[in-house]
């Protein structure tokens, strides 16, 4: 567990996390499918704390480390924001109210995570494209489980060296929902639409 967390996980926690290492020191996207309360989140910022320090060991100190994205529901901004005031304080975090705030600049020189909501994924599509993350976290991933959505599209466009999906229900109506989610996580891996 990275030094920068501020909180102790259980040991079930714990073991997620070593999942999201282990699918990052392999170079794959993945899924964290659990249920509502049990830490996505935290698992999650440990595991972003835990790509910073990788990313230092291989930069070494003083070189900028690509931030990271976290895009989730409108209703769950706050959470995030609360969750990382407690579980990693010495982040720079900024959690985007209004579309209008955003500047890419910003993103690539001063902060370390960016937390944003579906729509504003949709509305930033074109300013997003270009911004290189260290990681892209979708929660509540079951938002793109339409491929051809806005949402999913935009997602798929990310460039991401790591990327994360959150979700209580990764498939809901029809296998091709978990299709999209992995077609974001891994591109690739399960194959275009058509063969899958």
């Amino acid at each position: 567990v990275p030094e920068g967390l501020a909180l102790d996980l259980r040991p079930y926690q714990v073991e997620g996390f070593h999942f999201l290492v282990y699918l990052s020191r392999n170079r794959f996207g993945g899924i964290l499918a659990d249920d509502m309360g049990l830490g996505k989140t935290i698992q999650s910022i440990t595991w972003i704390l835990w790509l910073r320090e990788e990313k230092r060991r291989q930069l070494g100190p003083g070189k900028p480390i690509r931030p990271a994205l976290v895009v989730c529901p409108k209703s769950v901004l706050d959470v995030w924001e609360a969750e990382f005031r407690k579980a990693a304080p010495a982040l720079k975090v900024q959690v985007l109210r209004e579309k209008e705030a955003f500047d890419a600049a910003t993103l690539e020189n001063h902060l370390d995570v960016l937390v944003i909501n579906y729509a504003q994924l949709r509305g930033l599509h074109e300013e997003l494209k270009p911004a290189r993350l260290l990681c892209a976290i979708l929660d509540e991933g079951q938002q793109i489980k339409n491929p051809d959505s806005l949402s999913a599209r935009a997602a798929r466009d990310l460039k991401a060296d790591n990327r994360l999906v959150l979700t209580g229900t990764p498939l809901e109506n029809r296998l091709l929902d978990l299709w999209s989610l992995m077609t974001f996580a891994t591109p690739g891996s399960l194959g275009d639409r058509k063969y899958f």
